[in-house]
């Protein structure tokens, strides 16, 4: 028990908790307090790695936790943006669309390869750093006005490196899953 409550698992925990006031926080078109919160959502990303890595705190359950809790910010905060009107829908459909091909894929993967392990890519990890860029960059516009070319040049490299990601897992999940087919 106490390896699954060290600091980084904690603070990615705290990640979780904060992901409904942030919603709240946004329907309640209260944009300041919203981004405050991201941005501390954002440093508590940051640490739990870190030091989880320069502890020798890593656990299994800190490798499923802390892209869960991404998961879990990103898609809330999304799906919150979309409804008030800030999130085009072809970029809300893209993020929803990759995000259902990884957590599918992923349930696939491991009932056919027994295999499945936690390990983002690198275009995994730019996509998730534009979003939380482009999501930032919304609370922001939505605290005082920022010019609409920063806020189109976010939402283009979102929509992009989104459709990349989605299509990279498929392909690589895909070639792995049948690699292990046939060595069985």
């Amino acid at each position: 028990m106490q390896q699954l409550l060290n600091v980084p698992n904690v603070l990615t925990l705290a990640r979780i908790i904060m992901t409904p006031v942030i919603v709240y926080m946004v329907l309640s078109e209260q944009a300041w307090l919203a981004l405050a919160l991201m941005v501390l959502a954002g440093i508590t990303d940051m640490l739990d790695g870190a030091i989880a890595r320069y502890f020798n705190l890593r656990t299994t359950v800190g490798a499923y936790l802390d892209p869960m809790a991404d998961k879990i910010m990103l898609i809330s905060l999304f799906v919150t943006l979309f409804m008030v009107e800030q999130v085009p829908l072809f970029v809300f459909l893209a993020i929803i669309f990759r995000d259902l091909i990884i957590v599918l894929g992923a349930i696939t993967y491991e009932i056919v390869t027994r295999r499945l392990t936690m390990q983002p890519s690198f275009i995994s990890k730019a996509t998730t750093f534009i979003q939380i860029v482009y999501v930032v960059l919304l609370l922001l516009n939505m605290a005082m006005v920022i010019p609409d070319t920063l806020l189109q040049i976010a939402m283009w490299l979102t929509f992009i490196l989104t459709c990349a990601s989605g299509l990279h897992y498929l392909v690589s999940w895909t070639g792995k899953a049948a690699k292990q087919e046939n060595k069985s």
